[in-house]
């Protein structure tokens, strides 16, 4: 019996880890094309959506299936707990990759060519945020694998670093406000897209703060 459980337990990760490469990819491709102002790019992003979703699916009924078949003790119903919750945080990164997308489809209409006018340093503060987000989800999903209390709060820790990040987004957009540097309706988007990573890396946090509950019980 306990075989049994163990395999299924190793399917679970395997779809865990999947998923996590996917979101992992609709970051990495979303920074990219706001880098690249690629509307095509932003296309693939939106449609790889669904595969997301999907295997969202995929995972839940899984988790299902080991609490309803296997009746797991205290320890590994904490970790089909934490991966029921998990899976939500992680669809949600995949929603708000597709919303970064939909947002440059819309600027690259309305400026034509889709030139930037924002500003380098706002593009490489991006850059930068698009970078540690996905370093962060990347090692939530690892100290889910591996147990790894502390890697998850590293993960806790580094959140810290992309608030400050979008904070510094926001006070240099607020300051283009200010001095008409360029086009209000383009300032409020780049906000948005900041957000939308600020909020990924809340995403991930959770992640890590559902791999703690896994290791010790306790729930921030």
């Amino acid at each position: 019996m306990r075989e049994k459980f163990e395999e299924e337990l190793r399917k679970l990760n395997t779809a865990i880890i999947t998923m996590g490469k996917m979101i992992e990819v609709a970051i990495e491709s979303s920074t990219l094309a706001l880098m690249a102002h690629d509307e095509d790019a932003a296309d693939a992003i939106i449609k790889a959506d669904d595969s997301i979703d999907e295997k969202e699916k995929e995972i839940e009924q899984l988790c299902i299936k080991l609490i309803l078949q296997q009746q797991p003790m205290a320890t590994d119903l904490r970790f089909i707990t934490a991966a029921l919750k998990m899976v939500t945080d992680m669809e949600r990164i995949g929603d708000h990759a597709g919303d970064v997308a939909d947002l440059l489809k819309r600027m690259c209409k309305i400026s034509g060519s889709g030139e930037d006018v924002i500003g380098k340093p706002i593009n490489s503060l991006l850059n930068e945020m698009g970078t540690a987000i996905q370093k962060m989800l990347k090692e939530s999903i690892g100290a889910y694998i591996n147990r790894d209390v502390v890697m998850a709060k590293k993960v806790i820790e580094s959140d810290d670093v992309v608030d400050g990040m979008y904070q510094q987004i926001k006070k240099e957009l607020v300051l283009q406000i200010q001095n008409k540097v360029s086009r209000g309706e383009q300032i409020a988007d780049y906000l948005l897209i900041a957000k939308y990573f600020e909020r990924i890396g809340d995403h991930a946090t959770n992640i890590a703060e559902w791999v703690i509950f896994a290791m010790t019980g306790d729930l921030k």
